[in-house]
């Protein structure tokens, strides 16, 4: 079985934190309590502690998200919804990719749950669970040319560069690999969205394959992607996966609790006007 970790960020995941796999309701990932030596150590762990204040909602952001303000926002929300403080805590990192006794750790010190995880299909160790999603949102085709519309259109031969690891990557390279040798285009892995947009901009690739949150925020931070534009995938099916929050697995009432303050916030259109608001490429997860 193919798998990736859940718990790489995505600079500029996160957040994604993640890349791979199909959109997973949170009750389909088998609850089991973790073995004591699946579960990670971190400095002086045993110091930490739990929570002391019931009033409070701690909740963790990651910069490396390009959705975090939406994130935040939604975190916010859900705080209030469930009649608790929110407490952010904001982590701080240059790095891609985390280490996960370091997840482990933050998730210790200062997290009740951690935003901005997708919902990916045995992507999780067991000392972790997941949240139902509170958006869903999807992997884009991009492109600088004005008269490609889909992208059935691009030529054979011409560059696509797309974010590796996911599964719209592995969707387009299966889909290139049966086609016929003079039909396919060049397929060139790229370690992050961030990368993959780059090099469309310097005429590296004619196609950027990336996280929409991921192109979202490229376009708000870099003038160079004005004019960059979402085509259609076909021949090929959007690729979507829902959003959630990390826990910890042994938060069970915790969580229980977030998952019905997401679906009453999707209910009453909360998380709907928050996407609206902030024009994120994501809709409200049913």
């Amino acid at each position: 079985m193919l798998r990736v970790s859940a718990l790489t960020f995505l600079t500029g995941p996160l957040l994604a934190l993640a890349p791979l796999m199909v959109a997973l309701s949170p009750s389909a990932i088998p609850a089991q309590e973790p073995e004591f030596y699946d579960i990670p150590t971190a400095p002086e762990h045993w110091t930490y502690g739990r929570r002391l204040d019931e009033a409070q909602l701690r909740y963790c952001v990651d910069r490396r998200d390009p959705a975090w303000e939406v994130a935040d926002a939604i975190a916010e929300a859900l705080a209030s919804g469930l009649l608790l403080e929110p407490q952010r805590h904001v982590v701080e990192a240059d790095i891609i990719a985390e280490d996960i006794t370091a997840v482990y750790e933050v998730m210790l010190q200062h997290c009740d749950m951690h935003m901005g995880f997708k919902l990916i299909p045995e992507g999780y160790p067991d000392w972790l669970t997941i949240t139902r999603a509170y958006y869903q949102s999807e992997y884009v085709f991009v492109t600088a040319d004005p008269d490609l519309q889909a992208l059935a259109g691009l030529p054979p031969g011409r560059p696509i560069g797309a974010t590796s690891g996911t599964l719209a990557h592995l969707r387009l390279v299966s889909y290139v690999g049966a086609l016929q040798a003079d039909d396919r285009w060049p397929v060139f892995p790229m370690g992050t969205s961030e990368r993959a947009l780059a090099a469309l901009r310097d005429g590296t690739v004619d196609v950027a394959l990336v996280w929409a949150p991921a192109f979202w925020a490229g376009q708000r931070a870099n003038a160079d992607y004005v004019d960059f534009r979402v085509i259609d995938p076909a021949p090929l099916p959007p690729t979507r996966l829902g959003v959630g929050a990390i826990m910890l697995s042994d938060e069970t009432f915790l969580r229980n609790a977030v998952d019905e303050a997401i679906a009453a916030l999707t209910a009453d259109g909360t998380i709907g006007a928050i996407l609206d608001d902030y024009g994120f490429p994501a809709t409200a997860a049913p």
